[in-house]
């Protein structure tokens, strides 16, 4: 019997690790694929983005390598790519898109500001780069203006200003510049800058609508610096170390939640948990400004919220330590001290739990930002011994405010005092963790809500609970935007 040798034609596979389920990542390399004329194909899932190319002809390959150099752009979600040779069958494909909320794509930007384009300064134009329809359109009604006003962001007009007006890791630099075009809080390097603005930090966006494109390329021709324009939560991203991490997403670029429990956080945090593939029991810390803090359990029993913190109520909390012993008598000398900065918590009885912190640290904004951005001014190692304990009512918040005004009274500077704040909320969760493994027999953590915006607590959490390998999500936000 006569043996006939079968010569199979190649491909060249990749795989690429892809967090989120929005398909205009994949769209580009499908529009790449069809123009460059090399045989190929798309397909996403399960967090990853598949394209097999025919190697035969080694000009389209050539072709589509210098097309995905010059137009395909950054974006959050792209991981590690595996790159291998497989049978080179069923390569065609035709992957379609929906359309985003993303910002003007290189090749699209190259068109906007090249005088010699048919599309050059068009303020309608759309996006069809992604092999999507562009059949729907994002208005941008923000108004851009070289005068800052308390709170606002900063709009990036020139991208080799970065270095010359912020201190920003590579990271930070390549999510800024992103097809996603998120919103970082980064550090003030221009002497100018900080003394404009009054601050040491800012929220800043590069360019993400073809209105703000426009905007930017005219202020550099006007050689201004920096725009401002009133911020927004669309897309709030934090980097820490190597991780980049969603906080809170308007626009739907992360992935979409499905229904898995009728409580909005725990129905995040199984989601979550489903992504890290937690699927005998994992344990969560949601710490979030708008809907408090809690700790959630899931195992064969269920899904239960095993700790709330109770609401802020600052009244009550000056009750309570007016009432006790101790308590009363640092009241009495926090009074004493600073009597208008007692009057001013009096007076302000709705103040919630950040707002009393920044009343006490004397803080413009009394916000949970404010307090932030007061403990990254901090560089040093080791906090102070901030009292979160819990008593029989919930989380003892005479105790952690007590402990609080009485480092104040000692003349805590108020960037070590914010900073050890954080430190000390992040302790508290490791604690807690500790407490919930032994009963419940989990050692699956997970990490929710906006307050991981804090660099301080999300840092703490990395280096101090390394060993039990804390999951922040790769494809969802933290927290809810609503």
């Amino acid at each position: 019997m006569q043996i006939h040798k079968v010569s199979l034609k190649m491909a060249i596979k990749q795989v690429i690790k892809y967090t989120s389920d929005s398909k205009y990542f994949a769209g580009f390399l499908q529009f790449m694929i069809k123009e460059s004329g090399v045989v190929g194909s798309v397909s996403q899932a399960d967090d990853s983005i598949v394209i097999r190319l025919d190697d035969s002809n080694q000009q389209a390959i050539s072709d589509f390598s210098q097309l995905s150099n010059k137009y395909l752009a950054h974006s959050l979600f792209l991981g590690d790519i595996q790159t291998i040779q497989v049978d080179s069958q069923g390569l065609e494909s035709d992957f379609k898109s929906p359309t985003y909320n993303i910002s003007a794509c290189p090749r699209c930007l190259e068109k906007l500001t090249d005088p010699s384009s048919q599309d050059y300064l068009n303020d309608s134009l759309k996006c069809t780069h992604y092999s999507n329809e562009a059949n729907e359109e994002f208005l941008d009604s923000k108004y851009y203006s070289p005068h800052y006003s308390e709170g606002s962001d900063l709009l990036v007009v020139d991208p080799n200003s970065v270095n010359k007006h912020f201190i920003m890791t590579k990271e930070e630099i390549k999510a800024l510049f992103s097809i996603e075009k998120p919103t970082l809080k980064v550090t003030i390097k221009d002497k100018v800058l900080r003394e404009l603005t009054g601050k040491n930090f800012i929220n800043i966006k590069s360019p993400y609508s073809v209105k703000s494109n426009l905007v930017a390329l005219n202020a550099r021709e006007s050689e201004v610096e920096y725009l401002f324009f009133d911020g927004s939560d669309d897309l709030k991203v934090v980097v820490v170390q190597d991780n980049i991490t969603v906080i809170r997403d308007a626009r739907g670029v992360t992935k979409e939640l499905k229904e898995l429990d009728s409580d909005s956080t725990i129905n995040r945090f199984l989601n979550i948990s489903q992504e890290a593939g937690y699927e005998k029991g994992s344990i969560t810390a949601n710490l979030s400004t708008r809907g408090g803090i809690s700790f959630i359990v899931s195992n064969e029993a269920g899904n239960k919220k095993v700790i709330t913190f109770q609401d802020f109520k600052l009244k009550a909390v000056l009750d309570l330590m007016s009432k006790d012993e101790n308590k009363s008598k640092l009241l009495l000398n926090f009074e004493k001290k600073f009597p208008q900065l007692m009057q001013e918590l009096r007076q302000n009885d709705e103040y919630g739990m950040f707002e009393t912190i920044a009343a006490i640290l004397e803080l413009k904004d009394k916000s949970f930002e404010s307090v932030s951005d007061k403990s990254l001014e901090f560089h040093g190692n080791g906090g102070l011994k901030i009292d979160t304990a819990f008593s029989d009512e919930g989380f003892d918040y005479v105790s952690f405010i007590g402990s609080i005004m009485s480092f104040k009274l000692a003349d805590t500077d108020e960037h070590y005092l914010a900073y050890s704040i954080f430190e000390a909320l992040g302790d508290m969760v490791i604690s807690t963790f500790g407490q919930l493994k032994t009963k419940f027999k989990i050692d699956k953590f997970v990490m929710m809500g906006d307050i991981f915006e804090n660099s301080v607590l999300y840092s703490r959490i990395l280096s101090k609970f390394q060993l039990s390998s804390p999951y922040f999500s790769k494809g969802f936000a933290l927290d809810d935007y609503t």
